[in-house]
């Protein structure tokens, strides 16, 4: 690797909260700076929405940079690819009129999400109440842990066949533990029907494959500039979120170097992503939750807040500054987005949680080892105008991006941001 060259510029974009800040429009505005966008954890249980030619485009697995037309698409290994979702959106894409023969480079070490990963992520959720997608992420992230997983390269494999028969036998075994009978659903565990959907899979994606960890090294130091695109958000982190009610894979920093292969030294700068509010799906503690069901009804219609992946309606908070200063240390964030700043200006006030009361002591920052179920929050209002000067004097970061809307004309960046991405 001939470092001696100038190296381009890696922008790493995070979200802040529990997820659905956005990153998807901000990574669309953003990407047209960027030779490569690249996904690196997560799976399709991640949803990131953008608005293209006017059409609401929802991307699972792909990463929304791909909408640009310079700008390439990596699925790295640290991705979870469900086989029918994938297919799927790729031929939606297509639908769109995007070329992208060369644009698009998937990592053979990505593990596969299987129909019997999804019917043991339904029978789990049935016991342990977690409120997840049920699309198989947990189970495919135990396999993985159990090596047991069934990555891209496998399907090329002479031992796929055998390496199936003894993944499924033991999938059997936790599925009948579980009390699901194996009758109403055994085509999930036969070998041969899963078998020939992965020689079919095979197919379709063996002109995509390349070495992710590889391409992207070697592109950086060439002096291409690539942009990694987390999924989820920080709250969500298996290790640092908000545990047990958390996605399986680490939204972190850390989450993006074993995601790619890259080296923290590689990555120039943070970028946080923060609604003007809070949400989060599912069960779990949310602080900042406005329990006025009347009034957080309302802020869920102005703001469009149902899932992308699911349909789920949000839950709905105001801005919660001590959870984002938890996530700008836990996430090392150098500067924020602050998105759908639109929907509080349609609400027509906004209130945010300025610090937290935990029996009896004060708290300027979250932490998951305080006793989350006894916080109380200390609310202020503020006026939506001043949001930019408020966000940056309460958390100390710079707030360098504003988003007024679904639309990419609707983004606002400070000149520092700009002159960093033209630079």
């Amino acid at each position: 690797m001939d470092k001696a060259k100038k190296k381009g510029k890696v922008l790493l974009v995070l979200g802040a909260q529990w997820g659905d800040e956005g990153k998807g429009k901000i990574v669309d505005a953003l990407s047209k700076f960027f030779d490569y966008s690249v996904r690196f954890q997560g799976g399709p249980n991640a949803g990131h929405t953008v608005i293209f030619n006017g059409k609401k485009v929802i991307f699972h697995t792909i990463p929304s940079g791909i909408l640009q037309e310079n700008c390439s698409a990596v699925v790295s290994n640290g991705v979870l690819i469900d086989v029918d979702v994938f297919r799927n959106e790729i031929e939606s894409i297509k639908r769109l009129g995007l070329k992208f023969d060369g644009r698009l480079f998937i990592s053979p070490l990505c593990h596969l999400i299987l129909e019997f990963h999804k019917a043991l992520d339904s029978a789990i959720d049935k016991r342990s109440n977690i409120g997840t997608t049920k699309m198989g992420i947990g189970p495919s992230v135990e396999f993985k842990v159990l090596r047991k997983g069934i990555r891209i390269k496998d399907i090329f494999s002479k031992s796929l066949r055998d390496k199936l028969k003894d993944i499924l036998d033991y999938a059997k075994c936790i599925y009948s533990s579980l009390g699901e009978s194996l009758s109403d659903d055994q085509n999930y565990f036969d070998y041969l029907r899963v078998e020939e959907k992965l020689l079919r899979f095979g197919e379709f994606i063996e002109n995509f494959l390349a070495e992710t960890d590889l391409l992207l090294k070697r592109e950086i130091y060439n002096g291409k500039n690539v942009l990694l695109e987390g999924a989820q958000g920080i709250l969500l982190d298996l290790d640092f979120g908000s545990y047990p009610f958390v996605t399986s894979t680490n939204t972190t920093p850390g989450g993006a170097l074993v995601g790619t292969g890259l080296g923290p030294k590689d990555i120039d700068m943070v970028l946080g992503v923060s609604k003007s509010y809070t949400t989060r799906v599912g069960s779990g503690y949310f602080p900042s939750e406005i329990k006025d069901a009347k009034l957080s009804q309302r802020l869920r219609e102005i703001g469009h807040e149902y899932g992308a992946t699911t349909g789920r309606p949000r839950r709905v908070g105001w801005l919660d500054i001590p959870i984002l200063k938890y996530s700008i240390r836990i996430g090392s964030i150098d500067c924020v987005a602050i998105t759908k700043i639109d929907t509080l200006e349609k609400f027509g006030k906004a209130f945010l949680v300025e610090k937290y009361k935990v029996n009896d002591k004060i708290y300027e920052e979250f932490s998951p080892t305080m006793d989350v179920e006894n916080i109380q929050t200390v609310l202020r209002e503020f006026k939506i105008s001043d949001i930019k000067k408020i966000f940056e004097d309460m958390t100390g970061v710079k707030n360098v991006i504003r988003s007024y809307g679904p639309d990419r004309e609707n983004i606002e960046f400070d000149e520092s941001f700009y002159s960093f991405l033209v630079s």
